[in-house]
């Protein structure tokens, strides 16, 4: 019995932990380019950057589906955003766990 309390509140305080890192404003560079992406869905996929990744030659295929509201991207320009996450309690089975929200727009240059 002790040991599923001590399971328990071990996966309470991870759920915790991610749920800190889920929710929140982050930084976001979407790179000037799209790329072929397959998967669950097939179509073009944005080019990002966030956390530890911005400035590093890795990217991240960002589905459009997955479209950040309030964003309309631009190809030729490379983005600098801040974005609010929130995980969604709910998602649809071919959709994303994350939303994001566009906050700002940090820098938009022409590349």
């Amino acid at each position: 019995m002790k040991q599923n309390g001590l399971m328990g509140l071990v996966f309470l305080l991870f759920s915790c932990s991610l749920s800190g890192e889920i929710n929140g404003v982050v930084d976001m560079v979407v790179n000037s380019y799209t790329e072929e992406c397959v998967g669950e869905m097939e179509g073009n996929c944005l080019l990002v950057q966030e956390g530890d990744q911005i400035g590093t030659e890795d990217w991240s295929l960002f589905y459009y589906e997955d479209s950040i509201i309030g964003f309309d991207y631009e190809p030729g320009y490379i983005y600098h955003l801040r974005v609010k996450k929130k995980k969604i309690k709910n998602p649809p089975m071919d959709g994303s766990s994350i939303s994001y929200r566009l906050v700002k727009i940090v820098s938009k240059e022409k590349v």
